[in-house]
């Protein structure tokens, strides 16, 4: 009863405001009798936009994520229930939110459900709207628990996103690439993907690549599990592979002493011909290398690097594949920053945790799309990274024979 004498009492103050608002500059009582039914009308109109509309809201979601079977917990998440377990441990163990201060109304939000929220946000390109229905919450709320989930995550990132450091971490990064292919000395695969963005009308030239949509760009460095050890992101997406490497932090650790990394004598990252020859970096030979065509020894060192590199294209396909909503990003720069980093980190927890399951055709990697830029490419190459790639071409030669010997 006080709540609908309340809303009485509402709706009696809107209409006199109201009526206070239209018949305020009312001249005769002959104009107002004449005007009567349009006068109705606008009332109506005012009372109605200045009531508070009342949305009812679902319940019970939470509980309901509990009687998920395990195949739909992955569909709608995109994780496992023990990779859920192991993040939300993690949160807790590093004291997410240990400090929330609840002055009255709605309860806030539990770590739990944060942690939900933006599982559901990343997994699916949906709109905020359904989730907050779906969470019986309001937009800004799962915005904010979004944000706030995906800021944690990005500046916790140095936990999960590592190169290999020590001697046996290198040896043991090494030793799985060349599993792959039988391509020695490589301890990460570089390359960059574009990611779909949207920004603001004045800043669109600025990130409008080659094929005339607008992205920016994730340069990573990947290990032969499809782990992220490294990644740079944010760089317009016009700008070449090689200008980005170039101002990435590990780049200009690597060309002031490569050695605090990793021995540049024995090991290396590999990349596509976009990227310039180093002794710490080798990409393929082009037939212009030289001149004429390519040798056969040639021709097999290529494709030797390129089916191990191709780890890192894979890598970015199944990160847009199981998080959708770096597929597309309808953010701001700095939040979809985070939320593509966050989305990294998240990917390599899953890994970590045997949660490997990708369903369907891996998303586009998007990678090379500022490819052929340079006419020369043997432009930036040194000398040092000449000479070591035609070593690695010579050592790969007797590799190749003995398995064709053995195989026969």
């Amino acid at each position: 009863m006080e709540h609908i004498g309340a809303e009485v009492w509402l709706v009696m103050a809107v209409t006199q405001v109201a009526e206070d608002i239209l018949f305020q500059d009312s001249s005769s009582e002959s104009s107002c009798i004449e005007n009567s039914e349009s006068e109705e009308d606008d009332l109506s109109a005012v009372v109605l936009s200045l009531l508070k509309e009342d949305h009812p809201k679902q319940t019970g979601y939470l509980a309901v994520v509990t009687l998920y079977s395990d195949r739909n917990f992955w569909r709608h998440l995109r994780v496992s229930r023990s990779t859920f377990n192991r993040m939300l441990h993690y949160l807790n163990v590093e004291e997410f939110r240990k400090e929330v201060c609840y002055h009255g109304g709605p309860e806030p939000l539990t770590i739990n459900e944060m942690l939900l929220m933006t599982l559901q946000f990343l997994g699916n390109q949906g709109a905020l709207r359904v989730f907050a229905d779906k969470f019986g919450r309001t937009e800004s709320t799962v915005h904010n628990a979004v944000g706030v989930v995906c800021q944690f995550f990005f500046d916790h990132q140095s936990n999960f996103i590592q190169m290999p450091r020590s001697r046996s971490d290198i040896i043991y990064a090494e030793a799985a690439f060349q599993k792959r292919s039988g391509f020695p000395g490589v301890v990460g695969a570089l390359d960059g993907s574009h990611m779909t963005f949207h920004p603001k009308k004045e800043n669109m030239k600025s990130y409008q690549n080659r094929l005339q949509y607008c992205s920016f760009v994730l340069m990573a460095i990947v290990q032969a599990d499809r782990q992220f050890s490294y990644t740079f992101v944010g760089s317009p997406g016009k700008n070449h592979d090689s200008f980005i490497w170039k101002q990435s932090s590990l780049q200009q650790q690597l060309q002031l002493n490569c050695d605090l990394h990793f021995d540049s004598r024995k090991y290396h990252l590999i990349g596509d011909s976009a990227f310039p020859l180093t002794k710490w970096c080798i990409v393929p030979y082009k037939r212009t290398d030289g001149g004429g065509q390519l040798s056969r020894s040639k021709k097999l060192f290529n494709y030797k690097l390129s089916s191990t590199r191709i780890v890192v294209e894979q890598a970015f396909g199944d990160l847009k594949n199981r998080f959708r909503r770096t597929q597309d990003l309808h953010q701001s720069i700095d939040r979809a920053v985070n939320i593509v980093v966050t989305s990294c980190v998240l990917h390599n927890i899953c890994i970590r945790n045997g949660d490997i399951k990708i369903d369907g055709n891996r998303a586009p990697a998007n990678c090379n799309v500022n490819r052929e830029i340079f006419n020369d490419p043997l432009r930036g190459s040194c000398n040092a990274g000449v000479l070591k790639r035609d070593m690695l071409c010579d050592q790969i030669q007797p590799q190749f024979h003995n398995r064709v010997r053995a195989f026969h």
